[in-house]
């Protein structure tokens, strides 16, 4: 599939604790010939994204992947206007507040884009296979 051109999909989630599993099925069913420790990869940061996005977002939450093989860029977009942090080291007893480091880790590279134009905010991630 070198060569070709990228493939666009998108899907409306629900704000809801159901919605990462959504997220990660609609990955999965959608993710063509990526590779498997990179399907891993961007489904662990799909989980993390979306969770963040029904718990600090606002509903809508839409969910585009563009595939690029051997890569995959996955963008998470809300109506929310608080916008995300990298906390500091989480204390090893915290439940919570290390999902955008695991982005930031695992990611070629990840953002997020607000727009005056566009209420809320997108948070994205990049992912290149080997090959790229």
């Amino acid at each position: 599939m070198t060569g070709s051109s990228p493939v666009t999909t998108s899907i409306e989630l629900p704000p809801s604790l159901d919605a990462a599993a959504f997220a990660r099925r609609y990955l999965a069913d959608n993710a063509g010939d990526l590779d498997d420790d990179l399907l891993y990869d961007a489904q662990l940061l799909v989980t993390e994204l979306v969770a963040n996005a029904v718990k600090h977002g606002q509903p809508a939450i839409t969910l585009q992947l563009r595939l690029h093989p051997p890569g995959i860029g996955v963008w998470v977009h809300d109506d929310g206007s608080s916008l995300p942090v990298v906390p500091g080291q989480a204390a090893p007893d915290q439940p919570h507040g290390r999902g955008l480091r695991i982005v930031s880790t695992l990611a070629t590279e990840w953002g997020v884009e607000t727009s005056p134009e566009v209420p809320g905010k997108t948070v994205w991630f990049q992912l290149r296979g080997a090959d790229a």
